[in-house]
């Protein structure tokens, strides 16, 4: 990995934690208006990443998307549930129902999906 990619990773990884944070602020306020937004964290994480990296690949996606599902869980346990600890969550999460599991789920595939490399994406349509 050359130099360039690396800091474009190191800087990318940054960006999507500043991301995942303000995903979850905005969750908060959404929340206090009487909306869910568990993709959000995920969502913005994958946005930041990809402003941050400016590059696509397999590494980068593969980071991104973990980090979004990391991001939606850690948002899920701070905002909208009353499990002590982080573990706890973990173990009752499966109880959480299905838009729990749809909405971090869909933030983690847009986060891997915003990387993935250039040459899986459509091509341009021409006219």
């Amino acid at each position: 990995m050359n130099h360039i990619r690396l800091n474009g990773l190191i800087t990318g990884v940054l960006a999507g934690c500043v991301g995942g944070v303000i995903g979850g602020v905005f969750c908060k306020i959404l929340l206090s208006y009487g909306f869910y937004s568990g993709v959000m964290p995920g969502a913005l994480v994958g946005l930041s990443f990809s402003a941050g990296c400016r590059s696509g690949g397999w590494l980068p996606a593969g980071i991104s998307g973990a980090m979004g599902l990391m991001a939606g869980l850690l948002v899920q346990w701070l905002v909208y549930s009353d499990s002590p600890t982080f573990f706890e969550f973990l173990g009752d999460f499966p109880t959480y129902g299905r838009i729990a599991w749809v909405s971090i789920g869909g933030g983690a595939v847009i986060a891997f999906f915003l990387l993935r490399p250039r040459e899986t994406r459509l091509p341009p349509v021409s006219q």
